[in-house]
């Protein structure tokens, strides 16, 4: 798919890209030979492009430290992203990102000027994250690790995997239209515009090629939601809730006594130390993490700082790090069920089990207070 918008002192093509597509690596080759552009932009950021150059982007990460700086559903939700998109490629024969990496090497090889234009993949999680909710976030991962989503080899010749997935995603998950797609397309566009060139070609991927080009003909939209009159149910969340369930076991002992603020008070304690247990249980980790997990569940669940799948994670990753083979092998599994087998995999299912289950515990520990205050 490519298009040429004339902006009369200058044109840019959109070419369209599969990702995982040779045709598509050839075409890019064959485009710039055809065009000779003075400027190639790429969607890229400078993170990706280092990834592919080298393939060491899980090689150099500090995965513990990326999960203390709440990256750990980022590092998930990337990281089977992009093991669907393995899976497909190598059926393929191309790595993903071949046709992106064939661009910049044309443009060094010929003395084009190149420019990768995307947002920080960090940053585009980030925003999925802030806009998802929580129960979307779990049946995202499940629809994406459960491959649910049916995608056809075929079809990626004419559009890439990103692309697909978020058509078929639309109509349950607006919002990841919105952050992958039309906040991208804005971003890319806006950079792009601010190069100088005669004849500029940006490669993307196919689902991108509509937005831009009509963002090229008509103007940059800003699809990022207004703050204003805005209220953020994440903080409330993080931050009512503890002071919530600490309000209501106060309450259980001035009001009810000594026996009823010891129950309620047990209740809580059980309940988040075993739930955050069976979340170790289930990702594979080591028995220290299961203890640590146990411990700081009833503690980590009332403070909005730190959860206790950051500390499962942390213990699990400090005291059990990943080999280096474990570190290179992971930018290669093709299956979900890999990420067990895996010590980066298990990390960051420890991070994610433990969060899961030690937040479902918070939710029925403050229902069976509740109850248990209310009935009295």
């Amino acid at each position: 798919m490519k298009k040429t918008v004339d902006l009369g002192d200058r044109k840019i093509t959109v070419l369209g890209t599969a990702h995982v597509s040779e045709e598509s690596r050839k075409e890019v080759s064959d485009t710039i030979e055809e065009l000779e552009p003075d400027l190639i932009a790429v969607e890229l950021d400078d993170q990706r492009l280092e990834s592919l150059r080298n393939e060491s982007g899980w090689k150099n990460l500090d995965i513990v430290e990326a999960i203390k700086d709440g990256k750990g559903y980022l590092l998930l939700l990337n990281l089977l992203l992009s093991i669907y998109q393995r899976k497909i490629g190598l059926k393929e024969g191309v790595k993903p990102g071949a046709e992106m990496l064939e661009a910049v090497k044309q443009a060094e090889q010929k003395n084009i000027e190149y420019r990768v234009i995307d947002r920080d993949i960090n940053e585009t999680f980030q925003r999925l994250r802030e806009e998802l909710g929580f129960w979307d976030k779990i049946s995202l991962v499940n629809i994406i690790s459960s491959e649910q989503i049916d995608i056809d080899i075929e079809d990626l010749k004419n559009e890439d995997m990103i692309g697909k997935i978020v058509k078929e995603l639309e109509n349950e998950f607006p919002t990841i239209k919105r952050v992958f797609l039309d906040e991208r397309n804005s971003y890319m566009t806006e950079k792009m515009l601010n190069e100088e060139f005669k004849h500029g070609l940006m490669v993307v991927g196919a689902a991108h090629v509509p937005g831009i080009v009509e963002e090229l003909e008509n103007g940059v939209k800003n699809h990022e939601k207004s703050s204003e009159g805005f209220i953020p149910w994440m903080k409330v969340f993080n931050y009512g809730i503890p002071a919530a369930i600490l309000g209501m076991l106060f309450y259980s002992f001035y009001q009810f006594g000594y026996s009823t603020g010891v129950e309620a008070t047990t209740f809580w304690i059980l309940a988040n130390s075993f739930a955050a247990l069976i979340g170790a249980v289930i990702a594979r980790s080591h028995v220290t993490t299961w203890i640590a997990a146990f411990i700081s569940s009833p503690l980590t669940s009332l403070t909005p700082i730190i959860g206790a799948g950051v500390v499962a994670a942390y213990v699990e990753g400090r005291f059990y790090p990943p080999t280096v083979k474990e570190l290179e092998d992971i930018a290669y599994i093709e299956s979900y069920k890999e990420l067990w087998n895996n010590q980066v995999g298990r990390v960051i299912l420890t991070f994610v089990f433990v969060s899961a289950f030690g937040a479902l515990a918070t939710i029925l520990g403050a229902g069976y207070i509740a109850s248990l205050i209310t009935h009295i």
